[in-house]
């Protein structure tokens, strides 16, 4: 027992010094996130539920939620591009205004085939902020506390999850008799969202990046570069694309499981994610030390492939406290991985490649994401919510086997935890 104490604090202990060790320009970033992410929380939570009251179908709800991941689909690589030409403040700033304004109009026009287009607008503005993080921490950062910023940088947009899913869940359902039933009710409580989420303005003007032309100048995009390091490229892209293909098939919909499977309100939904999201952010705060322990790669995939377990559970599962503790449990071992992989994908290739590679990434995820959301609501519409979930399943055990197969050796251990071996690149 007193082993298991002093190995927590010290534990505890390293997890502050490295905090400490966050730059000012980090520090700010992360505070954006937490802020926008108080509004990705609200359209994450609330936006099917909110087309759902209105008599939308899934399929139509799955084209909207697609529509916005090929907005990110289609602008995630030119954003790498546009990232070295315009500074870092003025797209962050832009970016965020468009992307509450995309909000905004989403929930104030009637439901029509126009939703689709202002959500693909939507996905087309949160893309920038994305594809800029990954590059921005690595500038930002040293290779100390590196793999503690990517997680932290998870960890503060679901701490905004877990706010959010408590606010905004309870703020639909207490506004309702006030502002003339459950529809309106959604609509202020976006607008609440969408003005908190407007607050990252400060931080993002806070921020102090050096002139792109300076800070990118060593960026290489070229097509030999591309015929050099395709085959990298596409490992490192393949299990994202894969296992986007399986989140995107169930992840948007599972609110509505629990309406629909078990009759759930929706704050009570609410409350499910705001568990899911306080659990997952132990479980991300935990990925650095793992790593230190275990190498990113052995990680990631050990993690995805204990989730496997979970989402058979979720697909069968009639009884309420059972499909809660698998989705827990799930969400905790999915997201654990996410931000070491994509630590480990920064570290694969040298700084010129960081915002291409990025880029690559949310390619990668998006464009499987934009298929299968499409696809997993038309499924769920005629099969139920059993099929989508197993076939989710499937491809979560085929990513996790590439990712194993292509980089299981790509790490050596040191005396202070594992490192990438630059030979394997």
């Amino acid at each position: 027992m007193h082993s298991l104490y002093r190995k927590s604090k010290n534990i505890l202990i390293e997890y502050y010094r490295n905090l400490k060790l966050f730059s000012r320009n980090a520090r700010l970033y992360l505070t954006a996130s937490f802020l926008i992410g108080l509004t990705f929380a609200a359209y994450m939570l609330l936006l099917n539920l909110y087309l759902r009251e209105q008599g939308a179908s899934e399929s139509f709800i799955g084209s909207v939620l697609s529509a916005g991941a090929v907005g990110m689909m289609i602008i995630s690589i030119p954003a790498a591009f546009i990232l070295r030409r315009i500074k870092l403040k003025r797209i962050l700033l832009g970016s965020t205004i468009v992307y509450a304004a995309s909000i905004l109009f989403l929930i104030w026009i009637p439901v029509s085939k126009l939703l689709i287009v202002i959500s693909f607008f939507a996905g087309l503005s949160m893309t920038f902020y994305r594809v800029a993080a990954a590059p921005f921490f690595m500038r930002n950062s040293t290779l100390k506390e590196r793999t503690y910023v990517f997680s932290s940088s998870f960890a503060v947009g679901l701490m905004a999850s877990v706010l959010g899913s408590v606010l905004f869940g309870w703020m639909v359902t207490a506004l309702a008799d006030s502002v003339g039933g459950m529809v309106n009710a959604f609509r202020w409580t976006f607008v609440v969202a969408v003005g908190l989420g407007l607050t990252a303005l400060i931080p993002f003007a806070l921020i102090t990046p050096t002139d792109p032309g300076t800070e990118d100048k060593k960026a290489v995009f070229s097509k030999a570069l591309l015929k050099q390091r395709y085959r990298l490229y596409i490992k490192l892209s393949l299990p994202y694309f894969i296992v986007g293909t399986g989140a995107g098939l169930i992840i948007p919909f599972l609110n509505i499981y629990f309406r629909d499977r078990f009759h759930q309100p929706t704050d009570k939904i609410g409350l499910f994610f705001t568990a899911v999201h306080a659990t997952m952010i132990i479980g991300i705060m935990a990925g650095p030390v793992l790593a230190k322990r275990m190498g990113m790669v052995k990680t990631l995939v050990s993690t995805q492939l204990l989730s496997i377990p979970f989402m058979v559970v979720l697909a069968y599962t009639v009884s309420l406290p059972l499909a809660v503790g698998a989705f827990l449990l799930r969400g905790v071992l999915m997201n654990l991985g996410q931000p070491i992989g994509t630590n480990f994908g920064m570290e694969m290739v040298g700084e010129s490649e960081h915002a291409l590679v990025n880029a690559l990434l949310m390619f990668a995820w998006t464009s499987s994401w934009m298929v299968s959301t499409a696809v997993g609501g038309h499924l769920i519409e005629k099969y139920g919510y059993t099929l989508p979930l197993m076939i989710t399943a499937g491809l979560y055990l085929l990513s996790s086997i590439l990712y194993y197969i292509f980089f299981g050796k790509s790490e050596v251990k040191t005396d202070v935890g594992y490192k990438v071996e630059v030979a394997n690149r």
